[in-house]
């Protein structure tokens, strides 16, 4: 799993070495290269309200083991815990990032070795379900965000849109821009521009197309007339860790293209 791990001043990307406790309690341990450290961050700021502080943006767990339970000191035992084996099976490393002290050598290469892989694109294409997994974790399943902003782009006047550009804010402190390009259909209504929010949502993939739909739907048949929902050849996304002051000015256009 890779993470984008956001600080009061930076942001850096790491591999997720291990989690544990999941729930509003979760902490992961990160690596940041920029000070050669492991970090012991909490994913929520649970004070003085709710806030995300790690997303994770590749979701891939295929080289991670999981335990039951770790028990690091007389007093302290972490529940449901996952990670890189290297990790989990020495609780005495474990203490040691928790409580911010120094670690051996062969620890920090073997965690500067790993970010070294990681790449990331400021814009993620959606391809298969992988994908699709990756964009929703970013996303927080889009729970409590609203759609509020629309952005159209015709190659000629004549054709139907090139691209359709939404944007989601409030994705969990962090907003997402997505993309849908070829053979796009829009369909939503909204009232007197009013901001569509966002409770649940699912992608789903059929015939080629790729869909975002405003609701917990299993299949295509699943979508109905009022759902919100947006289809194309090709989607991608990308997060932004900051409010873009341009997209809240963009007005909505409520349209319904088929």
């Amino acid at each position: 799993m890779i993470a984008k791990i956001v600080c009061q001043d930076r942001e850096y990307y790491s591999y997720v070495f291990a989690s544990f406790d999941p729930g509003w309690k979760q902490h992961v341990i990160v690596f940041d290269d920029e000070n050669e450290s492991f970090e012991w961050v909490n994913v929520y700021h649970t004070r003085p309200s709710l806030k995300r502080r790690v997303f994770i943006i590749d979701t891939d767990s295929s080289d991670m083991i999981e335990k039951t339970e770790i028990q690091v000191s007389k007093m302290k035992t972490h529940k449901n815990c996952s990670g890189y084996a290297w990790m989990l099976e020495n609780p005495e490393l474990i203490k040691q990032i928790s409580a911010g002290k120094e670690v051996a050598c062969k620890f920090v290469e073997l965690a500067k070795a790993k970010n070294a892989m990681i790449s990331v694109d400021e814009w993620q294409l959606v391809r298969n379900r992988k994908d699709a997994d990756d964009l929703m974790s970013a996303a927080w399943g889009f729970h409590d965000s609203a759609m509020s902003g629309v952005h159209y782009e015709r190659e000629n006047p004549y054709d139907g849109f090139s691209s359709v550009q939404v944007l989601f804010t409030g994705c969990w402190e962090c907003d997402i821009l997505l993309e849908f390009k070829k053979d796009i259909t829009v369909h939503f209504q909204v009232d007197d521009n009013d901001i569509p929010d966002v409770f649940d949502s699912s992608i789903l993939f059929e015939d080629g197309f790729v869909y975002w739909v405003d609701d917990c739907v299993e299949c295509v048949a699943d979508i109905k007339d009022e759902h919100m929902y947006f289809r194309a050849r090709a989607l991608s996304w990308k997060m932004i860790s900051k409010p873009a002051d341009d997209w809240r000015e963009e007005q909505i256009e409520p349209r319904n293209d088929e």
